[in-house]
């Protein structure tokens, strides 16, 4: 009798029960927008995440559900109504799989669950893989003092990681019930779901809930809680001249200084979600234009990751990475370089040597943000960590890729996740040499299947090294030679060496020396370029 394909797509959770959906194609079952929370609507708007209420008969959970209140292409998007996740494991009788919960990234005002499609990721490492929605922007991440009620959780303002925090509960809670080992789960994000999966590993309301951590391209980010006040200040003033309440933002805060408490929360709690959305809108890595995860003392402690020197989270493995190109895309968005992608570079030598600087040391700085500045961080807290770093370059070697993409953007943020998950379908194709093609489909493919590889190993034993893959090094207390798992291929073959570490103040020493820019480009690329970033401190 054949086992391995005889468990059912209908599964029994705490809540009820739930009918999923086999894909056959790439021999997965998937239960897709599965609630882990009451929908965060009406009263439970700026509240910690409530238990689902249980329901009746079987819910069918066989596509993705709304994705949390945001901004698409300047229109708002989503509902409230977003607590929900995704999960996809093999179809076949295993159990006791290792657990792959997954945050998408989107500077916490946009992304959703259903970017990250993990089905072919499951089958390859023979593992469950989760997506979690939660929620963003100033329904995520909003603390304003009208909205206090007493209670912590709810006065914190940290509603999306307390929605993170609550999935992870979910998961320990059912993820016996999908064949997975509620003691192998590794948290994981990309970008800002990084950020939140490392300020999940700092809270002490995670405790037991995730046993590894796999951060891409995320670094260490919380901001006071006077911080997050004074912006949601701001933004309730622009509210109230949005909706003509007010005229000037000095009325606004006039107004607002004459309101009670329950005025001005039931201003706030009558107002469209979309329309916090509009305000916020594009943030550009910049902790300025939109604080959040904020050292409310309960849910992420007072002195943030300073904490870790005081009280040591469990001693779990970790990856980091990061990709070698991390600030291309963010600077080719910039108004004096926006033109570049429009068609043929430009015959301005001085300006593309400008923006050759403003994409090596932007490049450079984000990646140490991400992975040499975090693993000291843990490190020098916690001596036995056990920590693995990677930088991802597919796309910087010479044929690969179309050369005027590879001079734009390289191997830009975000850029490592199809080699993951397999899903290419959102990236640039061309034939012969664009970005996704014939000519470096081979050495794509074996540099994905590489990088599944080690997941697998990480997944299972806490260390992605096995005797049939180049080994990686663990990163060491106090050396000034640690080196990086650098993860490329050409057209035909993968190609994994070791590479130094970077050091941040030599970047910035470089940049000061760097002859290819004048002295008021280098003061522009400080002032304005990288000024605010998370990677810059002014």
């Amino acid at each position: 009798m054949n086992t391995r394909l005889n468990r059912d797509e209908t599964i029994k959770v705490s809540s009820g029960r739930l009918k999923g959906i086999r894909v056959a194609e790439i021999n997965v079952i998937a239960w897709l927008g599965v609630p882990y929370a009451s929908p965060p609507v009406d009263q439970l708007r700026w509240k910690a995440p409530r238990e689902v209420e249980p329901w009746t008969g079987i819910l069918s959970v066989r596509d993705f559900k709304n994705g949390c209140i945001q901004m698409i292409q300047g229109l708002p998007f989503g509902s409230e109504d977003c607590l929900y996740l995704n999960i996809w494991r093999p179809d076949h009788a295993e159990s006791d799989l290792p657990v792959f919960v997954f945050l998408h990234g989107g500077g916490n005002v946009n992304g959703s669950g259903r970017d990250f499609q993990g089905g072919l990721l499951a089958y390859e490492t023979n593992s469950i893989v989760i997506t979690v929605n939660y929620r963003l922007g100033a329904m995520g991440f909003y603390r304003h003092p009208a909205l206090r009620t007493g209670d912590p959780l709810d006065d914190s303002g940290n509603y999306g990681l307390l929605d993170i925090i609550h999935a992870l509960k979910w998961v320990q809670t059912n993820i016996i019930a999908f064949g997975g080992n509620p003691k192998n789960v590794t948290l994981a994000g990309q970008s800002a779901g990084a950020r939140n999966a490392l300020a999940a590993y700092l809270s002490p309301l995670s405790k037991g809930l995730f046993h590894k951590l796999y951060a891409m391209s995320g670094g260490l980010t919380t901001v006071t809680s006077d911080q997050g006040e004074a912006k949601a200040n701001d933004i309730l003033a622009s509210l109230l001249m949005k909706t003509g309440v007010t005229n000037t933002f000095e009325e606004a805060l006039g107004w607002i200084s004459t309101q009670s408490a329950a005025s001005i929360s039931d201003y706030l709690r009558g107002q469209q979600a979309a329309r916090f959305a509009e305000i916020i809108g594009d943030t550009g890595l910049r902790m300025d234009a939109f604080p959040h995860l904020f050292e409310d003392g309960t849910v992420i402690p007072k002195d943030g990751f300073e904490e870790l020197k005081h009280r040591h989270p469990s001693c779990i493995p970790v990856i980091l990475g990061s990709t070698a190109s991390e600030f291309s895309g963010f600077a080719l968005a910039d108004p004096r370089f926006f033109h570049l992608q429009q068609g043929p570079l430009s015959e301005d030598e001085e300006q593309k040597k400008l923006y050759e600087c403003a994409v090596q040391y932007g490049n450079e700085l984000y990646a140490a943000f991400n992975v040499e500045q975090v693993a000291e961080k843990l490190i020098i807290s916690i001596p036995e960590l056990p920590i693995y770093t990677y930088r991802f370059g597919w796309g910087l070697q010479d044929g690969v890729i179309d050369p005027v993409i590879r001079f734009l953007i390289g191997a830009p943020h975000g850029a490592d996740i199809p080699f993951y998950t397999g899903d290419f379908s959102n990236v640039l194709h061309n034939h012969p040499v664009g970005v996704i093609s014939e000519h470096n489909e081979p050495g794509r493919k074996m540099l994905s299947s590489l990088m599944r590889s080690y997941l697998r190993r990480f997944l299972y034993t806490g260390d992605p090294n096995s005797e049939e893959l180049p080994v990686w090094q663990r990163w060491i207390l106090g050396s000034c030679t640690n080196d990086i798992l650098y993860l490329d291929a050409n057209e035909k073959q993968a190609m994994v060496q070791s590479i130094p570490q970077l050091v941040t103040n030599h970047i910035i020493s470089r940049l000061d020396e760097d002859d290819r820019v004048t002295d008021e480009q280098r003061r522009w690329l400080q002032m304005h370029l990288f000024a605010g970033r998370f990677f810059w401190k002014d």
